[in-house]
């Protein structure tokens, strides 16, 4: 059963790396706006953070915070979230903003690095750049969308079905997969394991 379990871990990995990469729709929390497609690969960093591994009889996925926090409305939901973004009353929101003047914003700062990386600008070009996607995103915010979805799930499944036909695991009775596959944020992962 281990060996089972290790084999479709790094299937569902390669998985979930792969709808990461799949473009969709994407759009404004105010107003349903269309925001043309997205494919949460930027920099690279949230898909190479994706790591599947075996815990006992579950399959445990884990990623950087802010994709399940934010950018997955299926995951941020299970983590007690809404959902993709509101940077203005996010982390980023001064709690004074009297004691912030006359400092550069840790947001702006985020997203020129964004820009730089996404978009290969830098200088003014990338600072004003990232001053309008900052005030677009104050002013509309982004919905999440889902990385569960029913191919994935469908994947999954006959992949399940696949590695059972194969001589080794023929014996192996195996009910609700789905089920033992837990995504984690590193974050509360890290939590979890530390009590």
């Amino acid at each position: 059963m281990d060996e089972l379990l290790k084999l479709l871990a790094r299937y569902v990995e390669q998985r979930i790396k792969k709808e990461m990469t799949i473009p969709r729709a994407r759009f404004s929390k105010v107003g349903g706006i269309s925001k043309g497609n997205y494919n949460f690969v930027a920099s690279g960093n949230l898909r190479n953070s994706v790591k599947a591994f075996v815990e006992g009889e579950d399959i445990v996925v884990v990623m950087n915070d802010y994709g399940v926090d934010y950018v997955f409305s299926d995951l941020a939901q299970q983590s007690g979230y809404e959902g993709g973004s509101w940077p203005g009353r996010g982390r980023y929101a001064p709690p004074d903003t009297r004691a912030v003047k006359g400092t550069y914003s840790p947001l702006l700062a985020a997203l020129e690095k964004w820009v730089n990386s996404k978009l290969q600008i830098s200088g003014a070009k990338a600072k004003s750049i990232a001053f309008a996607v900052r005030t677009n995103l104050f002013k509309a915010g982004y919905k999440g969308l889902p990385l569960i979805t029913e191919k994935l799930e469908n994947d999954i499944l006959n992949e399940l079905d696949e590695l059972l036909g194969r001589e080794e695991f023929a014996e192996l009775m195996v009910e609700d997969i789905l089920d033992r596959i837990n995504i984690f944020a590193q974050r509360d992962y890290d939590l979890t394991i530390g009590e």
